[in-house]
């Protein structure tokens, strides 16, 4: 008995040793398996296709087959050429029209209004009207003597024309006003001179008129990507026909053409005013740079032009 309990703990101390002195186990990552030939045939595009397939006939001796699986390649690839150069042509195109779009429904940070002071004979502004795209107009035929507020198209392009045949007196340089929606902006070029006002006991006040011309624009933004224009242009000049002598000093009278005009329309479009000097009327308009009236029978334009300004 005593032998056997020996021997047992002999074995099972040899057995502890055993199992101590062994190192143990080392857990390695899989390997990722190298990428199959399918897998690299599906990353192919069709003209690598066509390639390796040519390589392969040229590899077996196939030279004739590999020519013409070549003369295909070429082929393709100057179809794929073209269709990229079209492609690219068709998204220019698009992003110019889509350019445009905006600028005809977005809605401009500010607004650059083109303002024109124009004296036309009549027969120019007969030429005028028939020439000129007109859109709306807000004032019949009938009555003549009142202001006829209208909407055009191409007045600018109209005019442009008719100042080469000499037909159009430019009464003052265009002016232009660029505001942002909602607010007014004002234009003013000419000067003042001292009127005398008797004040009693021999003493006179002194009071100053504006002469020259003034503009105010107010444009609008409409939820319809429209726009709503109010237009105020005014020009006037000394009249010395009408002066009158306080003190032994000559003060000349004043003449004033002023226009309040208001219109819905596009940006681009062209909003115009035209008022008509009768033949014996008293009242004449003039440049407020020359100081003289214009003869009569004459159609004056009082015109803006809305648009983006970027």
């Amino acid at each position: 008995m005593s032998v056997r309990c020996s021997s047992f703990f002999a074995m099972s101390l040899y057995l502890v040793t055993v199992s101590q002195g062994t190192e143990p186990e080392v857990h390695r990552q899989p390997q990722k398996l190298p990428q199959s030939a399918h897998e690299k045939s599906r990353n192919l595009s069709a003209l690598d296709h066509i390639r390796v397939a040519t390589e392969q006939l040229e590899a077996v001796g196939l030279a004739e087959e590999a020519v013409k699986l070549r003369e295909v390649s070429d082929k393709l690839k100057q179809r794929v050429v073209r269709e990229r150069a079209e492609l690219s042509r068709q998204i220019t195109e698009l992003q110019k029209q889509s350019e445009q779009l905006r600028r005809l429904t977005g809605r401009p940070d500010k607004i650059l209004c083109r303002c024109y002071f124009l004296e036309l004979s009549s027969k120019a502004a007969a030429e005028f009207a028939a020439a000129a795209e007109s859109v709306s107009s807000t004032t019949g035929p009938q009555n003549r003597t009142a202001p006829a507020v209208s909407v055009y198209k191409n007045a600018e392009e109209v005019i442009q024309q008719l100042k080469k045949s000499g037909s159009v007196t430019v009464l003052h340089a265009s002016p232009q006003i660029v505001t942002t929606p909602g607010r007014p902006a004002t234009f003013k070029s000419g000067g003042e001179f001292p009127i005398l006002i008797p004040a009693g006991k021999n003493r006179t006040s002194v009071e100053w008129k504006r002469f020259g011309v003034f503009c105010k624009v107010l444009p609008r933004l409409l939820d319809t990507g429209r726009i709503q224009l109010e237009f105020s242009p005014e020009i006037s000049y000394r009249d010395f026909t009408n002066a009158v002598k306080v003190n032994g000093l000559t003060v000349p009278g004043l003449t004033v053409r002023r226009v309040n005009a208001k219109a819905e329309m596009n940006l681009g479009e062209t909003l115009v005013v035209r008022t008509v000097s009768s033949t014996g009327s008293h009242v004449k308009t003039a440049s407020a740079e020359t100081d003289t009236a214009p003869p009569e029978n004459t159609v004056m334009l009082f015109m803006v032009t809305p648009v983006a300004f970027d």
